[in-house]
């Protein structure tokens, strides 16, 4: 697959490796000796003084370089597109319809934390307890997770991340 990138002379070439002499276990010839230089301790040798230049090509890329305001503005651009792409992928259609059944859904959890919360304070009832607290937590949990879920519904059809089926646009 790589073989695609490479040069068409590269690619064509076969990969032969008989070129390459294997001497495992004999005694190497005079003439194929390549002697190994070892570092003194610290190895001063190995670290480079100064930086290396970069190459040509790469230089260019750097010439034009944004600022900061430049890049985050950018950068805000693309996750919107990024978004909107994610959205249109992920939400096949939403019509009207469906965002009044979440605003339905929203009103009957808020309704049910607010009777449970006047349950409390009922007459009838004995101390509190940690399940009823507990309970009481979990209902407004609840509510509050489908609230920003219709919220942030509604900022994604206001901003044109998500568009509603059967609704003209503006």
């Amino acid at each position: 697959m790589l073989s695609m990138f490479s040069k068409r002379s590269d690619a064509e070439k076969p990969n032969d490796r008989s070129h390459i002499e294997v001497n495992l276990g004999r005694p190497e010839s005079a003439g194929n000796v390549t002697p190994l230089k070892v570092p003194q301790a610290g190895f001063a040798e190995a670290r480079p003084t100064r930086a290396a230049p970069l190459p040509q090509g790469r230089a260019k890329v750097f010439e034009n370089v944004p600022s900061v305001g430049q890049y985050l503005y950018h950068l805000n651009s693309d996750v919107r597109a990024f978004t909107r792409a994610e959205t249109a992928h992920a939400v096949s259609s939403c019509t009207p319809i469906e965002v009044q059944r979440v605003a339905r859904l929203l009103a009957k959890l808020k309704g049910r934390y607010l009777a449970q919360i006047v349950d409390l304070a009922s007459g009838k009832r004995g101390p509190i307890g940690e399940m009823d607290v507990a309970d009481i937590r979990r209902a407004r949990e609840m509510a509050e997770e489908v609230e920003l879920g219709l919220a942030a519904l509604r900022q994604a059809i206001e901003i044109g991340d998500l568009t509603l089926d059967g609704v003209k646009a503006e």
